[in-house]
C-alpha cells in the first residue's frame, strides 16, 4: 500500500503519540527526562512531552492538520498538569502500616477530595497519579508518625456485552484482559470471543485480532494503554445452525415445495 504525501507525514506523529503513550521515547541528551503521555507519567515527563508537541506544531514539515493536532494535544498535556489526573468517581487503594493499620478503597468526592478514614481528608486537585503516594505521606504524616503509606489508583473500564454481569469494573493497572473479563463474571455461552473488540468513546482502539493476541500474552490493561471509560465489547456469536434446526428448516420448508411441486405435475 502507497502512502500520500499526507499520509506519509502523519505517520512520524501517530508514531509520536504512541511512543508518548507508553513511555518509550528516548531523552536526547544525557540526564534529560524521557517526554512520556502514560497514565502514570510525571510532571517532568509531561512537561517534556508538552515542548515535544509544541515542536512538532511549529514543524514546517507537517500539514496544518497534523500542526493542529499537535496543538491540541499540547493543550491537553498542560490542561493535565494543571487540573491533575483524578475526578470524581475515581476509587484509590489506600494501605497505612504502623501506627494506624488501614487498608481501605477510597473515593474521590466534589471538590476532588478523599478520606482516609480516621486520619484526614486530602486535596487531589492538581495532583497527577504519579504525585499520589508522595502527597498522602505528606498529609497524612502530619497527622500519623512513622507510618508507611501506599496508594493504587484503580482504572474504571467498561466490560459490556455478552458476559454474565456487564458493567464498570474498577481494577488495577496489572489486572490482564482475561482476568477483566472474568471479574465481568466471564462470557456467556453464547459469546463470541473472538470478536471481542475495545472502543475508546466511539472510536475502535484494538480490532479483534489484537485483542486476541493481547489475551493469548496475557496484556495487562496498563500494557495495553487503556484509558479510564474504555470499553470492552464481548459480542454474541453468530448462531449456527445446528441439526434439530436443520430438521426444522428441511420439515417447514423443503417437503412443503416438494409436495406442492409434485401436485403441479
Amino acid at each position: 500500500m502507497r502512502l500520500t504525501t499526507e499520509g506519509r507525514r502523519a505517520a512520524p506523529i501517530a508514531f509520536l503519540c504512541l511512543a508518548l503513550a507508553a513511555g518509550t521515547v528516548s531523552a536526547q541528551a544525557g540526564g534529560a527526562v524521557t517526554p512520556s503521555t502514560g497514565r502514570n507519567a510525571s510532571r517532568e515527563q509531561l512537561e517534556a512531552a508538552a515542548q515535544e508537541f509544541d515542536r512538532l506544531a511549529a514543524s514546517v514539515a507537517y500539514g496544518e492538520e497534523m500542526r493542529a493536532r499537535a496543538r491540541g494535544d499540547a493543550a491537553a498535556v498542560r490542561k493535565r498538569l494543571t487540573d491533575g489526573d483524578f475526578r470524581v468517581g475515581d476509587r484509590i487503594v489506600v494501605r497505612v502500616e504502623g501506627q494506624v493499620m488501614l487498608d481501605d478503597t477510597v473515593t474521590v468526592v466534589d471538590g476532588q477530595r478523599i478520606t482516609v478514614r480516621g486520619i484526614r481528608q486530602v486535596g487531589l486537585a492538581g495532583i497527577l497519579r504519579s504525585e499520589l503516594e508522595p502527597t498522602l505521606r505528606a498529609e497524612l504524616g502530619e497527622v500519623v508518625r512513622n507510618t508507611t503509606v501506599s496508594a493504587r489508583p484503580l482504572m474504571r473500564l467498561a466490560v459490556l456485552g455478552s458476559v454474565v454481569r456487564p458493567g464498570f469494573l474498577s481494577v488495577t493497572d496489572e489486572t490482564t484482559l482475561d482476568r477483566l473479563i472474568t471479574l465481568a463474571g466471564g462470557p456467556v455461552a453464547q459469546a463470541g470471543i473472538s470478536k471481542i473488540t475495545i472502543a475508546r468513546a466511539d472510536t475502535l482502539i484494538l480490532p479483534a485480532p489484537a485483542v486476541q493476541r493481547a489475551m493469548a500474552s496475557g496484556a495487562t490493561v496498563s500494557a495495553l494503554l487503556l484509558q479510564d471509560g474504555d470499553v470492552v465489547d464481548v459480542p454474541e456469536r453468530a448462531p449456527r445452525w445446528d441439526r434439530v434446526q436443520r430438521i426444522q428448516l428441511v420439515t417447514s420448508v423443503v417437503i412443503p415445495l416438494i409436495t406442492v411441486l409434485a401436485v403441479r405435475r
